[in-house]
């Protein structure tokens, strides 16, 4: 073998390592590569379950509120019926409530009706 075939051999060699070292490094990179996409790829997944689960969750919040919303307004309803009947009756009870007609009442009803406005009777 010459000096110039024993040279480009040994370069062959050398570039065959280098390729065999690049190709082994490539290896190296997509196995890194692909660990990466797959760990990732397993967050994203945890990531949008657990963005669900707290979709529900607040969907039932909100629908709890809802009942609940609806049976205060229920129960406003009630208690305003009950006001407006209390009030009824309390009208059709005045004229004929024998404290509210007595003479002392009477008396201190028109002593209040003669103050001027704002003032207080002692």
């Amino acid at each position: 073998m010459s000096v110039c075939n024993a040279s480009l051999v040994a370069v062959r060699k050398d570039a065959s390592n280098v390729y065999m070292f690049r190709r082994s490094e490539s290896s190296d990179d997509d196995d890194k590569r692909l660990k990466r996409r797959e760990k990732n790829r397993v967050a994203a997944q945890r990531s949008r379950k657990r963005q669900t689960q707290r979709a529900d969750e607040l969907h039932e919040a909100y629908e709890c509120l809802e009942q609940e919303n609806s049976s205060l307004r229920k129960e406003v309803q009630l208690l305003i019926e009950e006001q407006r009947l209390l009030t009824e009756a309390l009208k059709a009870h005045e004229p004929l409530c024998p404290v509210l007609n007595c003479s002392i009442n009477t008396a201190h009803r028109a002593k209040e009706s003669s103050l001027p406005p704002g003032s207080v009777s002692r």
